[in-house]
């Protein structure tokens, strides 16, 4: 009997080390990156890592900070990463430019685009127009600055009149405030509160929201490489699943956003991304279109407007279609994606 025993429990003990591997290798693993610097705005994502809503999918996530949109692209172009934040606007002009290596993105995050041209109003600047011959200093990746062509010919800005200065994004709002650009363009939620954590009081600030201007674009939105779409559709809806009751979770209760992007990146100012937060949300994030109608879809109507006005802004060389900038077949269904 004691044989008997002993000889289970190595059998036992030999299937165990056997099936280890393939417990661990159960779990598919999701390369994500953001679009920018981590914030509260991308809390859905922390939330749904640090809850274990995408373990719970069978996903193994991990986040890395991201340098702008235009990299994000590139970056699920090649294969770097598996999923990513892009802004649709710098895909639909990739997509264009690139039929053979062309992706849609599959949710939308920002259902308005924050995008904005932040001034301080004691340069005097109080329409889009006095922008000419103005000196506007901008990332080169960044997504707002990419679509400025569009926002200038929306407002009667002459382009080729200002000057346009490239500078590491972390010095935007530094040159701004030392008044060695005249406008930056950013995030609204960014922008605006980077400007205030550097002593400048929001009276003293002022934007132009896109938005506000006639141009009703849809902003970030979850992505996935070509290859990584392919293979494991089931891991991409299920990424989905899990940021959705993320979001969810943060929409119920602000605080806990605040505190998932916190435990993240422990250098954050909890009351800095609070407020931003708030300002993301009110915005951009839970808008009306969103409490009406769910989170992460896109209206198709809206959305070729979008794609035939950035199409002729950018001159592209071809209009993408619906179908190549957004693919909605991915999303959970519109009961589990209301925000209550």
């Amino acid at each position: 009997m004691t044989y008997r025993r002993g000889l289970a429990l190595i059998i036992a003990a030999v299937l165990a080390i056997i099936s280890a591997p393939q417990a661990a290798s159960a779990q598919t693993k999701i390369r994500f990156t953001l679009d920018w610097i981590p914030g509260a705005t991308h809390s859905a994502f922390f939330v749904a890592l640090q809850k274990g809503y995408y373990k719970a999918e069978g996903l193994d996530v991990s986040i890395d900070r991201g340098k702008g949109s235009a990299e994000v692209v590139r970056q699920l172009a090649s294969d770097t990463y598996d999923m990513g934040f892009p802004d649709i606007n710098v895909v639909l002009d990739f997509n264009s430019k690139n039929p053979g290596q062309a992706f849609p993105v599959l949710m939308s995050g920002y259902e308005q685009a924050p995008a904005a041209i932040i001034v301080l109003k004691s340069s005097g600047i109080t329409d889009p127009k006095q922008l000419n011959g103005k000196k506007l200093g901008s990332a080169a990746n960044d997504a707002t600055f990419k679509l400025f062509p569009v926002f200038a010919g929306q407002t009667g800005i002459d382009v080729s009149s200002m000057q346009i200065q490239n500078i590491e994004p972390s010095l935007r709002e530094v040159l701004l405030v030392q008044g060695k650009v005249d406008a930056i363009p950013g995030q609204i939620f960014n922008s605006l509160l980077e400007l205030q954590a550097k002593g400048v009081k929001e009276s003293d600030i002022g934007y132009f929201m896109y938005k506000d201007y006639g141009l009703q674009l849809y902003g970030n939105s979850v992505a996935a490489s070509p290859r990584f779409l392919k293979e494991k559709p089931e891991a991409v809806k299920g990424f989905l699943r899990a940021t959705v009751k993320g979001l969810q979770d943060v929409a119920r209760d602000p605080e806990l956003g605040v505190k998932a992007a916190l435990a993240f990146e422990p250098l954050l100012n909890a009351d800095i991304e609070r407020e931003r937060l708030r300002v993301a949300m009110n915005c951009c994030i839970l808008t009306e279109n969103v409490k009406k109608s769910g989170y992460g879809d896109m209206d198709a109507e809206r959305l070729g407007k979008m794609i035939a006005v950035i199409s002729k802004a950018y001159n592209l060389p071809r209009q993408p279609t619906v179908a190549e900038v957004f693919d909605p077949s991915f999303l959970p269904p519109l009961k589990d994606r209301m925000i209550q």
